[in-house]
């Protein structure tokens, strides 16, 4: 299928993507192709209802790091929440716009260029890191070193991911099948998102759906050990 939107990918690896997002044109383009109009900002409202669910139920969290922040989709209402944020992403032209977007938040610490590989912020510096929108992206194995350093950073981590209990994943099953298809589907199982966590050495507490019918998508609340 040909590439229709500008804010979207020329490829499905990770190591283009991680190059793709730092294009001024695709920083400049994605909040419109990927969020106006009623059904996408209804979708992104029910998105930031759960992970607003998932932040209630951890106490004490007064600091979070939003990564990667993106065009900060959700850097200033985090701040709305009586957060010290801090934003960070791997694109600077991502950033630019996502400050623009929180002009003038006192709660808003600044942005901070990182790769989510390699956090450059000491350990426990952060309550918690909140990650929407990045895990599929990512490959298996470097979701598990990405994990394991958000809870160096952070005891807590709030991360969404896309899984296999839905419509669109038995559909897309059904045309594989019938050779209808040739694209690549990946999705976690429940048993699989979990080892994903302990293998970076954190528990999931829990897992909230964003909606019960349709939606691929689990806010996951996890935690160290070390955390009640």
């Amino acid at each position: 299928m040909a590439r229709t939107r500008i804010s979207e990918p020329h490829k499905r690896t990770y190591a283009h993507k991680r190059t793709f997002y730092r294009d001024s044109a695709v920083a400049a383009y994605y909040d419109d192709e990927r969020f106006v109009g009623p059904f996408k900002r209804r979708r992104n409202r029910l998105k930031w209802q759960r992970i607003c669910d998932a932040l209630a139920t951890l106490d004490d969290i007064r600091s979070v790091l939003d990564l990667p922040c993106g065009t900060g989709r959700f850097t200033g209402s985090l701040a709305t929440r009586g957060l010290r944020v801090v934003g960070s992403d791997i694109s600077l032209e991502m950033m630019r716009r996502a400050l623009e977007a929180v002009d003038g938040s006192d709660d808003v610490g600044g942005f901070v260029q990182a790769d989510a590989e390699w956090l450059p912020f000491s350990d426990d510096s952060i309550d918690c890191v909140v990650s929407i929108r990045f895990m599929f992206h990512v490959p298996p194995p470097t979701r598990v070193s990405i994990l394991r350093e958000m809870g160096r950073v952070a005891p807590w981590v709030v991360v969404d991911y896309r899984h296999r209990y839905s419509y669109r994943y038995a559909k897309w099953r059904a045309l594989r099948a019938l050779r209808l298809t040739r694209r690549s589907l990946e999705r976690v199982s429940r048993a699989g998102m979990e080892q994903e966590f302990r293998d970076a050495g954190l528990s999931v507490r829990r897992v909230l759906p964003v909606t019960r019918v349709f939606s691929d998508k689990w806010i996951v609340v996890a935690g160290r050990g070390d955390v009640a």
